[in-house]
């Protein structure tokens, strides 16, 4: 087999023609003259004449052949099948399974080094022909990251994601990649996976959302692993959320043990925080430690359970973030219903508010608004709560308008039961109400927040602030058996806890502290991030790429107002191996091609599948080297051979 690398300059063997032009203008035409004194020389010259033709003839013929052989060099030739570096010009699309599970340990390396050692050779072995460009089998909506010096010094840095490879769809980003960078290039991917069944696509039957055509090619190295085994803690679960300050509370943290052979022995958990060991539990595989947390003080209290290592070492820590707030007194203005009164009694009793006097009470409850002009001018936060008869409520639009809240209570009751939507607080969604007061704004209230609506799309629950800061809550239905199933149902206690201690007090429950890896939305008031990778600054308002595992807290220019975690998801912690064939079935007009050979010299044998014949070089130098000391020889010789006639001529 041979080709050629620059056929065009196949047209340079036209200069052979050189030689042959130029060996017909050296001809000479010479005038015989028939001297009696030399007609005796004829014969011998005639001898020599033929001699000498016979040498110009062969500088001729290996002047062209030299001439050809410079041409057919210049050509590029290319001899049988090439090595990796003798590929065609290739758009290459090289994703890397960089999931919690790459941290696993083979051969005294882990998964993740072994496969960035892989994709360096591959770039070693790349030209200035080619486009390549890197993705995380994590996060493949990443934009790709592309050039190879940009790669190499992706690569440097790579360490395993918070998060669950994706291999199907890291697969069909990458090849959109490739379609629009392919102009008339090969197309190839290599995938460096450990193929957790987990990370290979659902059967759903559909084809891939990109069409692949039979010349793409589609390299994957999965080494070869043996079962292993795995447990891990589940996500910390504080017995009330959110924690108050100065009181025990109880963690549940459940084991997961993924495989065979799970352990029957008690699991010693460890529940750290500032890197001190605060409480023990123990627990068996399939069921959860019940660890008794000691009373902390308000604000966030950050930390991590952890268990001895089974299996992969990854996964033995799950971090935690908790609000812990500081307990709120609260005042009930006017006549408060049985079922409010109960309720208040009950979060007292577990410590979760503390009731006072007004004067001294940061949070009112005030029935049928009672107060609520005194209320926010003291910059306290009021919940009102409407009246069971809709003849009070002229008298409550009249308080609302007083203390400059843009809404007001409609006079024409709805009385068509409706359920309440979704809800973060335990028992709330879903539960029927019977009766409510349209809230109808007054005013500019475009900044107010609806904390819970109805299925019917009526707003339930409004928050807002006063031009002073002061919060105002408004219930659309009064507290009673008759209006909602609230009072008589078990959410009636968490939904005023959360009510009355966080939502009247900034909304601390209702942001998110647990996170896998991927983007986070900082505070507007950021500043700065603190985490295990350490200090950076921070754009209040944008978006925060945690990758790596650990705890971060979110500052303004002096303390602590966002913080959370990030975890890897639990299945990632199931290294059950998946088949090729899940993995086939994302492009299987594509061809595909395995390896599990961790030896350098096994990987390049597979990539680079579009490949060419080796340069001929050598050979090629060899012969013109060889064609030039013969075509100076016979120069030479020619040279001398014609000189000594004249010479002897001339003496005569």
């Amino acid at each position: 087999m041979i080709g050629f690398l620059y056929p065009i300059l196949g047209l340079a063997a036209l200069a052979v023609a050189v030689p042959v032009v130029l060996h017909l203008i050296r001809r000479r035409d010479v005038k015989r003259l028939a001297f009696p004194a030399i007609r005796y020389l004829r014969r011998a010259e005639r001898r020599h004449a033929r001699r000498l033709r016979l040498r110009h003839l062969a500088l001729l013929a290996i002047r062209m052949v030299m001439v050809a052989l410079l041409a057919f060099a210049a050509m590029g030739p290319l001899l049988g099948r090439g090595g990796a570096a003798d590929h065609h010009p290739t758009a290459l699309a090289i994703i890397i399974d960089d999931s919690q599970s790459s941290s696993r340990i083979i051969e005294g390396q882990r998964l993740l080094d072994l496969f960035a050692e892989r994709a360096s050779r591959t770039l070693d072995l790349s030209t200035g022909d080619d486009r390549v460009a890197f993705f995380s089998a994590v996060r493949p909506d990443q934009v790709a990251i592309s050039g190879v010096t940009a790669i190499r010094s992706h690569l440097s840095e790579l360490r395993p994601v918070a998060g669950m490879a994706d291999l199907g769809g890291a697969a069909q980003t990458a090849t959109e990649w490739l379609q629009s960078v392919a102009e008339g290039r090969q197309l190839e991917i290599q995938l460096l996976t450990d193929l957790q069944a987990v990370s290979l696509p659902v059967e759903t039957g559909e084809p891939g959302r990109v069409a692949v055509q039979t010349e793409m090619s589609v390299v994957v190295f999965v080494p070869r692993l043996p079962v292993l085994a795995n447990g891990t803690p589940g996500r910390p679960i504080p017995e009330v959320v959110p924690l108050s300050a100065g009181r025990h509370t109880t963690i549940m943290v459940p084991l997961h043990w993924f495989g065979t052979d799970e352990p029957t022995d008690p699991v010693v958990v460890r529940l750290v925080s500032e890197e001190d060991v605060i409480a023990i539990g123990e627990a068996i595989y399939g069921g959860q430690a019940l660890i008794r947390m000691p009373p902390q003080e308000s604000g966030w209290v950050q930390g991590y359970v952890e268990i001895d290592n089974q299996g992969l070492a990854a996964d033995d820590r799950r971090y935690f973030t908790w609000f812990v707030r500081p307990t709120v007194e609260v005042a009930a203005v006017g006549t408060a219903g049985g079922f409010l009164i109960n309720a208040l009694e009950a979060l007292e009793a577990g410590r979760r508010l503390r009731q006072t006097e007004p004067d001294a009470a940061e949070v009112w409850v005030s029935a049928g608004g009672e107060r609520v002009s005194e209320g926010l001018a003291g910059d306290r936060s009021v919940l009102v709560i409407p009246p069971t008869s809709p003849l009070d409520l002229p008298r409550l639009n009249a308080r609302l308008a007083r203390a400059r809240i843009p809404w007001r209570y409609d006079t024409d009751r709805e009385t068509g039961a409706s359920r309440i939507a979704g809800s973060d607080v335990p028992g709330l969604t879903g539960l029927e109400v019977r009766s409510f007061y349209r809230l109808m704004p007054s005013g500019t209230a475009a900044a107010d927040t609806t904390l819970v609506g109805l299925a019917s799309g009526e707003p339930w629950l409004v928050r807002g602030t006063t031009s002073q800061g002061a919060a105002y809550l408004l219930l659309a239905s009064p507290l009673t058996a008759e209006a909602t199933d609230l009072p008589a149902s078990a959410g009636m206690v968490p939904f005023l806890d959360i009510l009355l201690g966080d939502w009247a007090r900034g909304g601390i429950a209702t942001v998110a502290t647990y996170h896998e890896a991927g983007p986070v939305r900082l505070s507007s008031r950021a500043r700065e991030i603190r985490s295990g990778e350490g200090t950076q600054t921070a754009e209040g308002g944008a978006w925060l790429d945690t990758a790596q595992p650990g705890n971060y807290s979110v500052l303004d220019d002096a303390n602590v107002i966002q913080a959370f975690s990030v975890n890897a998801p639990l299945l990632e912690s199931d290294l059950e191996a998946g088949s090729a064939e899940a993995l086939e079935a994302t492009f299987p007009a594509a061809d595909w091609v395995w390896s599990a050979n961790t030896d350098v010299a096994g990987w390049e044998r597979v990539i680079y599948r579009a490949r060419r014949g080796r340069l001929a070089w050598t050979p090629l130098v060899a012969l013109l080297l060889a064609f030039s000391i013969v075509e100076a020889s016979l120069a030479a010789a020619g040279r001398r051979s014609e000189e000594r006639p004249r010479t002897k001529t001339d003496s005569d």
